[in-house]
């Protein structure tokens, strides 16, 4: 880690929030199918703010595969995004976000924008047996939730919702990355 004010309780604290977010994005797939299926949407924005916070602070490679991981292991130790593909989708959108990052430029709001995008839509790995696995999905919904909530999410499982959810996180994610660079100044300023 390049700066040295970042302190390692200070990086896991920030990743947890990074969790956190992206975990309580979750909760709004109880209002309905469709909040489910885009619940990386809402991720997306929710997050943001730790990963603009960490990411000017740790300006070396890592950020988004750090903060994939601690959303895989939670994954893991909560029986949550079963399977290994859903795992994978979300270390994956962590690696590609650093390795685009370090291209573009660590210490950089331009790197920031063009990277946060990739770890966000790696959350879709969370709910990706929803248009892998169908069947599957449903029988899950219909026990957790009930026979209407699981029609709804067959409503959904097809490419062009998995596509428009890629794009809609994608683009929430640039303008949550927009947003913390006018409300965290502190932040900004340490970036180029």
């Amino acid at each position: 880690m390049e700066n040295n004010s970042l302190k390692w309780y200070s990086a896991l604290g920030m990743g947890l929030l990074y969790l956190v977010a992206v975990f309580a994005a979750c909760f709004f797939g109880f209002i309905g199918p469709v909040c489910w299926a885009f619940f990386p949407v809402v991720a997306a924005l929710l997050g943001s703010g730790a990963y603009f916070w960490l990411s000017a602070r740790w300006k070396k490679f890592g950020v988004g595969t750090f903060s994939a991981l601690l959303v895989c292991l939670f994954c893991l130790a909560t029986g949550e995004a079963a399977g290994f593909l859903s795992k994978a989708i979300i270390v994956a959108g962590g690696i590609i976000a650093d390795v685009v990052k370090l291209i573009v430029g660590n210490a950089s709001k331009k790197g920031l924008y063009a990277a946060y995008p990739f770890l966000a839509i790696g959350n879709i790995g969370w709910i990706v047996n929803l248009w892998t696995r169908p069947q599957w999905y449903i029988d899950g919904a219909v026990e957790e939730m009930g026979q209407t909530y699981a029609d709804g999410i067959a409503k959904l499982q097809n490419p062009g919702i998995l596509c428009l959810c890629i794009v809609l996180t994608a683009a929430v994610a640039v303008l949550g990355i927009w947003l913390c660079g006018k409300v965290d100044k502190k932040s900004a300023k340490l970036l180029k």
